[in-house]
């Protein structure tokens, strides 16, 4: 999961756009004398919601490969649990098919 350090900076990031946002729209719209403030706070407002997107997208990211490193553990758990299983079900059957190998090639060297 993403750490307090991490999270701090993409906030202080997400605000430097807000802010740089709002005075590039500011700065271009004052270029003609047509300075309107909602569009300032529109603008504003779209980068901030475009930031805290991109924020909500990384954190389901990570949650997601937290879930497939999850589900990688539980299959590498099940696996040696079915080899093992496997393993003791057919150690008899390979002991027995063992010795009759051994009994029959005692057959043909006599």
């Amino acid at each position: 999961m993403l750490s307090w350090k991490s999270i701090g900076r993409e906030v202080i990031l997400s605000i430097v756009m807000v802010f740089s946002a709002a005075g590039l729209v500011y700065k271009w719209l004052s270029l003609y004398d047509r300075v309107d403030y909602v569009i300032v706070f529109l603008a504003a407002l779209l980068i901030a919601s475009l930031a805290i997107f991109l924020i909500s997208v990384e954190l389901r990211m990570q949650e997601m490969t937290e879930e497939f490193q999850n589900v990688r553990r539980t299959i590498a758990i099940s696996s040696e649990e079915l080899e093992n299983r496997i393993s003791k079900a057919l150690r008899p059957e390979m002991r027995d098919l063992g010795e009759k190998i051994d009994s029959l090639q005692r057959k043909m060297f006599r």
